[in-house]
């Protein structure tokens, strides 16, 4: 079975016309570590599903790499303000992991595939909202708190992320130093 479509049947009874369209649709590709998916001032025209492996988005901020997000393995991705509004993108999309498999598909092909097939309308609108409470959730409190606070609420919503990302990034993820976030980790 596609792994993104087993993901997409997890919000929506997905019909096998549908399913079928969208295997001959989509893209797989499997990249290696530190490649770009996408860069400052390209249109992001697709999105993604990581099938295994894991992305970063950042930016340079007076020259200085800044992450803004980690996306582990069964994540969707894309450069969401470059995606929708089709405007060139204001971060990079970045391969941390080495073999990081990922499927896409282009936002022409899911607006071809939302006229088509209803249920895959329902997906983009769940899969949007879900999207839109994660980032209300992880940043409504986030500038109030203390370095540990921060790291734990991150903790929460990605437990792995110190085994498998860069400590440098994600400590700018954080917007804290390195070194605090190991003396937090120390504890």
């Amino acid at each position: 079975m596609n792994p993104l479509i087993d993901y997409i049947k997890k919000y929506i009874l997905l019909s096998p016309e549908a399913e079928n369209e969208m295997l001959i649709l989509m893209k797989e590709e499997v990249f290696s570590k530190n490649d770009q998916i996408l860069e400052v001032g390209k249109t992001c025209k697709r999105l993604y599903f990581i099938a295994k492996g894991t992305i970063r988005t950042f930016y340079y901020q007076k020259g200085k790499d800044i992450t803004n997000w980690i996306y582990p393995e069964n994540s969707v991705i894309t450069s969401w303000h470059s995606y929708i509004l089709r405007k060139p993108a204001s971060e990079y999309i970045e391969v941390i992991e080495e073999d990081t498999k990922v499927y896409s598909l282009t936002y022409d092909q899911w607006q071809e595939l939302y006229q088509q097939y209803p249920e895959l309308e329902r997906f983009g609108r769940v899969l949007l909202e879900e999207q839109m409470a994660l980032i209300d959730d992880f940043y409504k409190g986030y500038y109030f708190m203390t370095a540990k606070e921060k790291y734990e609420l991150l903790l929460g919503f990605f437990p792995n992320v110190t085994l498998i990302a860069n400590l440098g990034h994600v400590a700018s993820m954080l917007g804290i130093s390195q070194e605090t976030l190991s003396r937090i980790r120390g504890k």
